[in-house]
Parts: C-alpha cells; sequence; structure tokens
C-alpha cells in the first residue's frame, strides 16, 4: 500500500488503494498542507479539536440550547457579522484575546459563560485565537464536526457511518501554531472511543494516532491535572480561569454532536 505525505511531522492519511485512514494532525500547519489537495480533502470527514477551549464552548453553548454557533476566523469579522443584522435575533458575541473577553463582546470565551440564562435560543458568533481559525482551514472537507472531550463518544458516533468510506482526520488546533497536549488529549479520546465502540482491531490508524490513543489512556484517570500540564493550560490559569480546565475535562458529560457546514461555518446540534 502506498500512501502520501501531507505533513512534515510525517503524518499519513491517504491510500492509493482505497483503504480509509485514521490520522492525528498534530497542528494547523498540517491541515494547510491537505487543503492544497482539495479532492483528497473531500474524501475525509474532519473534526477540530480545541479542547482549552473554543470547541469545549461550542459544544457547551449548543447543550445550553444555544440555536447554533458561527465561526469566524478574527474578532472584527464576527464584529461585523453582528452588525450585519444578517443573523436571526437574539445574537450573542463571544470570543477572547488572550484567553479574555474584549471589552465590546457579551461573552468571552470560557465554556462556563456559556449557560441557558446568556445563550438559550440566541445565535452565538465566536470567535478565538486556534479553535475557530483551524474550523475555517478544514472548509474543504467533505464533513466536518466540532468535538471536544465533552463530546467525544457522541462525535464517534457521528463518525462511524463513514469509517470505512471516507479518510478521518482529528486536527488539534494547538496554541499559537504550535501542538497542545490537551489537543492529543481530545484526539486520543475520540480514537478510544471508536476501538471501544468497534471493537475492530484493523483499523488504518497511522503513528500519530496511536501516539494520541496512548497519550489519552495514560492519562485517563487524571484528566484535570493532565490538563494543566501544557501551555494551553498554563494560559487559561495565567489568565484567571482554571475552573474552564475541570469543566473541559469531563468526558462525555455532553452526549451530543456537533456538525459544521463548511459553506456557512455554523454549527448545530445533532
Amino acid at each position: 500500500m502506498r500512501v502520501h505525505q501531507i505533513g512534515e511531522a510525517g503524518t499519513f492519511w491517504f491510500s492509493d488503494f482505497g483503504v480509509s485512514m485514521i490520522d492525528v494532525l498534530l497542528t494547523p500547519a498540517d491541515l494547510l498542507t491537505a487543503a492544497a489537495n482539495p479532492p483528497m480533502l473531500a474524501k475525509s470527514q474532519v473534526v477540530i479539536l480545541d479542547v482549552l477551549r473554543a470547541t469545549s464552548t461550542i459544544v457547551t453553548a449548543l447543550h445550553s440550547g444555544a440555536r447554533d454557533v458561527t465561526l469566524f476566523e478574527s474578532l472584527d469579522a464576527a464584529r461585523k457579522a453582528r452588525a450585519s443584522g444578517a443573523f436571526q435575533l437574539p445574537v450573542v458575541l463571544a470570543g477572547e484575546s488572550s484567553c479574555l473577553k474584549p471589552a465590546d463582546f457579551d461573552l468571552g470565551n470560557s465554556p462556563r459563560e456559556h449557560v441557558p440564562e446568556k445563550v438559550g435560543g440566541a445565535s452565538v458568533l465566536l470567535a478565538t485565537t486556534n479553535g475557530t481559525l483551524a474550523a475555517h482551514r478544514a472548509r474543504a472537507a467533505g464533513k466536518i464536526f466540532v468535538a471536544s472531550l465533552l463530546n467525544a463518544s457522541a462525535t464517534t458516533d457521528a463518525l462511524l457511518p463513514s469509517i470505512d468510506s471516507m479518510h478521518t482526520l482529528v486536527v488539534c488546533a494547538g496554541t499559537n501554531g504550535k501542538l497542545a497536549l490537551e489537543d492529543v488529549i481530545g484526539a486520543g479520546a475520540i480514537l478510544f472511543s471508536i476501538l471501544r465502540t468497534t471493537y475492530r482491531a484493523n483499523l488504518p490508524f497511522t503513528d500519530n494516532a496511536w501516539l494520541a490513543y496512548h497519550i489519552f489512556t495514560a492519562v485517563k484517570p487524571r484528566l484535570p491535572a493532565a490538563l494543566r500540564l501544557g501551555a494551553g493550560g498554563i494560559n487559561v490559569i495565567e489568565a484567571g480561569l482554571e475552573e474552564d480546565i475541570d469543566h473541559c475535562a469531563n468526558v462525555d458529560a455532553m452526549p451530543l454532536a456537533a456538525p459544521l457546514d463548511p459553506a456557512t461555518l455554523r454549527v448545530v446540534r445533532s
């Protein structure tokens, strides 16, 4: 079997002979390389992970009754979208700069803020440093899902119908372009769930996928502590938002799938 390399990190995911690969892209740079070959990406179902905290916030908002969450590449793009009047009211503007809520935004990127009283029935417009940008870079994919530890098993259920017919790429949003430990742990949680659900030993995991799987299994008994170790966790702690980490560590606390429409970058509950 011959496969194509798509990233400097040695990630492989596309087979000439029709085998659907299951891969973990450790940084968004690998996704940019994949996006340069649209036919390949179109054959893929992509999972976007920004465990601390964007994708955890999206899942929490949907679980709290938000109508939808639309993702933006920048704070200014989100501001302009709200000013345009194109979204059904009520609209909640949410996002972060250096982990903190901009002064003119309704909510930050803390999932604990996205409670039913604030987002129930609303359209949330979200812009973050890493997670929403990674979602934009995946727009050529055949399917896109937003995932976190909170909805790992529900995401698995959404992926399984196409696990043999499409490539599965779990994309770690990272921190400022670099690998983020918490996203690798989140990727491993989804792979753990896939293996636990299918009981299949023949699933074509790449080396990166096995790496993420084993990291998750190693830290699974102490997830809150593990999420505090990486640069992303340290940034959240230094911003005075350490309780967010405990929220984001609750595996399968919110059993919903979160498909993203690649045309509109709108996420809804499924």
